[in-house]
């Protein structure tokens, strides 16, 4: 009896999101994370995965599907807090907005404004801010924003 063992197989932890494209159209599923043991949650998460280079991530839906999805196609990603490593998530401080986005539809959280210089703005903040997915804590979860399809962001306090 032979054993067929591939070699190009890695172990993956699947984490539960909620895409929303730019047609509006919702899928539920889970994006692949890789094990990393030098990570404090001990995965990669789903801002690390959804930021990456890479134009196209993997997402597995129930019926044992697997979509690749275009990540300028997203305007939206919903997931749990217990997705993330909540300690590198508590930095900052919190401000709370609405962020209106292309389609018209908004989303009101909060932003936690990390602090590099002194009497940094939201402005200023958002100007600098590196990544494709702009976070924005809810009441329910939290959204990362794909900052092309933000039309404005209004600070609510």
């Amino acid at each position: 009896m032979w054993t067929i063992v591939n070699d190009f197989h890695i172990e993956k932890i699947r984490l539960p999101v909620v895409v929303v494209t730019t047609a509006g159209e919702r899928l539920a599923g889970d994006l692949f994370a890789q094990a990393n043991p030098r990570l404090p949650s001990g995965h990669e998460d789903v801002p690390d995965l959804l930021n990456g280079p890479e134009p196209y991530f993997p997402l597995g839906t129930a019926g044992r599907r697997t979509l690749l999805c275009a990540k300028s196609r997203v305007r939206e990603v919903h997931f749990t807090i217990d997705a993330v490593d909540v300690t590198a998530w508590t930095l900052g401080t919190p401000v709370s907005v609405c962020v209106g986005l292309d389609d018209g539809s908004t989303v009101a959280g909060t932003l936690l404004v990390e602090v590099d210089a002194a009497g940094q703005r939201v402005l200023d903040f958002l100007n600098r801010f590196p990544n494709r997915f702009l976070p924005v804590h809810t009441s329910s979860d939290v959204v990362l924003i794909n900052r092309d399809h933000i039309v404005h962001v209004e600070q609510v306090s």
